[in-house]
């Protein structure tokens, strides 16, 4: 059987619940192939949850990333050290040519097996086209990139271990973080954007249907519109981007992704849901807007 090196990073017990729900997903739209884990966490995981992520992916590793390998990296409030974990792989991975890294908010909800059989050539990694709400669309210009369309989200990467080796990309991207700290605004994706983007596989965007592809027409103007209508129809990968209110456990998300998470968690050692914004205000309205 064809093995799936799957590889996703997290931090504390919310995110790691967070991840045992994604996790079930993945597994659950295998597609015959056999998925091996890889998860990537800090010092501070706790032993119990990793124990309780096994009874969700028995084929699981646990790869702890001491705080000094990233401590000279930029982070911000609402991201974490962790998202510079995955720029390690190609060390902790010394034998496999490929991986699959997913963000925890992200669900699988088709079959992986297209995704991971994606031929990617010499290029560096696999992604789908970002699409910027307008406030951000100036964005890939100010990182000396050539327009939005060239930007991509770094929720769902195919990564080609193999090439990242050879190239020596986890040095680049980490020169390239340290030496730009204080001007990127989403530090890991704009790294990985100017450093990598040369090269990168566009992913047809079914393998990340972020809230942006679902939610606005803007998508058909940086994706083909034939693609777009299509992940809409069938992703094969949500991806519950974007603010708080856009996950899946969260109030203020869509009752078809609620129920999508709450079905998933629910298979995990960390069942139940409590919907994180759930005040009276918020209450009020969905009511009014029902």
């Amino acid at each position: 059987m064809t093995e799936l090196h799957l590889a996703c990073a997290a931090e504390g017990e919310a995110y790691a619940a967070h991840s045992a729900a994604m996790l079930h997903s993945v597994l659950e739209n295998a597609g015959g192939l056999d998925v091996r884990v890889h998860y990537l966490h800090s010092p501070r995981f706790d032993g119990e949850w990793r124990d309780k992520l096994a009874t969700v992916a028995p084929r699981i590793e646990f790869h702890e990333i001491p705080d000094e390998r990233v401590a000279a990296l930029p982070s911000q409030a609402l991201f974490t050290r962790a998202m510079w974990y995955r720029i390690f792989l190609p060390e902790l991975l010394p034998s496999e040519p490929r991986v699959l890294y997913l963000d925890v908010d992200t669900l699988a909800v088709d079959s992986l097996a297209p995704l991971w059989e994606t031929d990617i050539g010499d290029d560096w990694l696999g992604a789908v086209t970002n699409v910027l709400q307008h406030n951000h669309r100036h964005r890939p210009g100010e990182l000396g990139l050539p327009g939005p369309e060239v930007y991509f989200n770094s929720g769902v990467l195919l990564l080609n271990l193999s090439t990242w080796r050879r190239d020596g990309c986890t040095q680049r991207l980490y020169d390239f973080a340290g030496a730009n700290a204080e001007t990127i605004d989403w530090p890991d994706q704009d790294a990985l954007n100017v450093v990598l983007g040369e090269r990168r596989t566009r992913l047809h965007p079914r393998w990340n249907t972020m809230n942006s592809i679902v939610q606005w027409e803007s998508a058909k103007e940086v994706l083909p519109p034939e693609q777009v209508e299509e992940a809409r129809r069938n992703p094969g990968i949500r991806h519950f981007e974007g603010p708080a209110q856009n996950k899946p456990w969260h109030y203020g998300s869509s009752r078809g992704a609620q129920a999508l998470y709450a079905r998933h968690r629910a298979a995990t050692p960390w069942p139940g849901v409590h919907l994180e914004g759930r005040t009276p205000r918020a209450v009020l309205k969905r009511l009014l807007s029902a």
